[in-house]
């Protein structure tokens, strides 16, 4: 914190009090919530007996992800419809990197990495998942049926309605995210009740929000510490400033509003604190990490607050990571192959510190987007799509696989809901979720109450998406 003629800068004292509200309540101020961090989770009392460690990471690719550019149909006739439709914008078929077990695609050029975790079993391919309130047909599509979810192809509704899994209701209706609502039901599996399971390197979103509990929103480029100069794990006279602090946070309020803001400043210093004194001095993990890409930074604190999880009183994080820059409307070729490059280092690297923290099996990262994007060209780039494929990555995937069934990348097909390339996802959302919850540990009636949605789906969605043993 900047100082003046050895003082601490109001100004910079201001704004990092708010820094340190945002700590400590995350998305609190979208979700509508001024509640005090340690109220009680809505948690089943089955999840108390958990003894194992899980941790779950959501890697959001802001703007729209061109997931057909990540995959490519390595089968001849698919590939003839890919390279088709897609124009300028299709890789050369030799150009693909192709798994051990040619499961008839080939990963983009840029993705080593996930290419060698799939090749170890260790990394899974979803086709085709989007946004669903109950499957579709092009017929019904085209008829504006009532099951289409509503704002299709747009950044900010379509964001919503994967990071809250709920299609059927209007967003704005629904003030949690199916990260915060699982992170509601799974909380007694921890013995620290006055931090949540929820941390989010990204910023505030959608996801982590639960109906009770609220996320700890951690800034990985200016530390951990919210309020500068006033650490209590820092020098005497930090010890003395944050006493100060404390004080006159405890003063009477003369109103609600500033009552529960000087409980959210605090709530963020505790926070911080307690964080801090779990971590430890600094990064002891030894793998290295590229600490010019931001991702990889986020990704790199996950890994610290997995270690710290035995400190922290964890049986059970969930984590929100996010990279920008996916909308990819023009110069797609080469602004694509960098994001690309990025992420796939970023999740190598990643792995490989699980694997030093031995915790490669207890943790499962799965990338998610707005949407898909078209397979027709937009210029030089491509347009707002419906479905797309992710990826799923940890030791317990059954990896080596892909799972759901491939589009028939042919413009104006059944699978196309125009003329445009724009994808009908065969795998929703709540379904990719689901599987995800229900490693977890979550009972099946719980996960019909984080996917509302879920009920519209028949039962063969659990064999057909069998992403883990047991």
């Amino acid at each position: 914190m900047a100082k003046r003629n050895g003082t601490v800068s109001r100004r910079n004292f201001l704004k990092n009090v708010a820094a340190a509200s945002v700590l400590g309540s995350g998305a609190a101020a979208m979700n509508g919530k001024l509640g005090l961090m340690g109220s009680a989770f809505a948690a089943s009392s089955d999840y108390a007996d958990l003894t194992d460690y899980k941790a779950l990471v959501c890697v959001f690719l802001y703007g729209g992800s061109d997931s057909f550019n990540m995959f490519v149909p390595t089968d001849q006739a698919l590939y003839n419809n890919y390279a088709k439709s897609r124009g300028s914008l299709a890789l050369a078929r030799n150009s693909l990197l192709i798994p051990a077990n040619d499961a008839g695609f080939g990963f983009n050029p840029a993705m080593g990495n996930i290419k060698a975790s799939y090749d170890a079993g260790k990394l899974a391919v979803l086709s085709n998942v989007g946004n669903l309130i109950s499957p579709v047909t092009k017929a019904q599509y085209q008829s504006k049926s009532n099951l289409i979810p509503t704002n299709l192809f747009a950044h900010n509704h379509q964001q919503e309605q994967w990071l809250k899994g709920v299609s059927s209701s209007p967003s704005a209706l629904v003030s949690s995210g199916w990260g915060g609502r699982m992170a509601d039901l799974l909380g007694s599996a921890n013995t620290n009740l006055t931090l949540p399971p929820t941390f989010s390197m990204g910023g505030s979103n959608y996801w982590l929000p639960g109906n009770v509990s609220t996320p700890i929103n951690i800034n990985v480029n200016s530390g951990l510490n919210p309020i500068g100069y006033m650490n209590n794990n820092g020098r005497s006279s930090d010890a003395t400033r944050a006493e100060l602090l404390s004080r006159i946070l405890a003063m009477p309020q003369s109103g609600p509003l500033q009552e529960q803001a000087a409980l959210a400043v605090g709530r963020g210093i505790t926070s911080a604190d307690e964080i801090l004194a779990a971590l430890g001095s600094g990064d002891s993990i030894e793998a290295p990490y590229n600490q010019s890409s931001r991702l990889a930074k986020q990704l790199r604190m996950v890994a610290r607050l997995i270690a710290a999880q035995q400190a922290l009183g964890m049986k059970r994080q969930i984590f929100f990571v996010g990279l920008g820059g996916w909308d990819t409307h023009d110069n797609q070729a080469g602004r694509l192959q960098g994001l690309i490059a990025d992420l796939d280092q970023s999740l190598g690297d990643f792995y490989t510190a699980l694997e030093e923290l031995n915790q490669e099996n207890a943790v499962t990262a799965f990338t998610a987007s707005d949407f898909g994007r078209t397979l027709t060209v937009n210029g030089d780039g491509s347009d707002h799509g419906w479905g797309g494929h992710y990826l799923v990555m940890g030791g317990a995937v059954n990896g080596r696989q892909v799972y759901g069934q491939q589009p028939s990348y042919v413009t104006g097909s059944d699978d196309d809901s125009g003329n445009k390339g724009r994808i009908i996802p065969s795998l929703s959302v709540n379904q990719f979720g689901a599987t995800l919850g229900s490693w977890m540990g979550l009972t099946d009636n719980d996960l019909l109450e984080v996917f509302p949605d879920l009920a519209n789906f028949d039962s063969s969605w659990r064999s057909e998406l069998a992403l883990f043993a047991g």
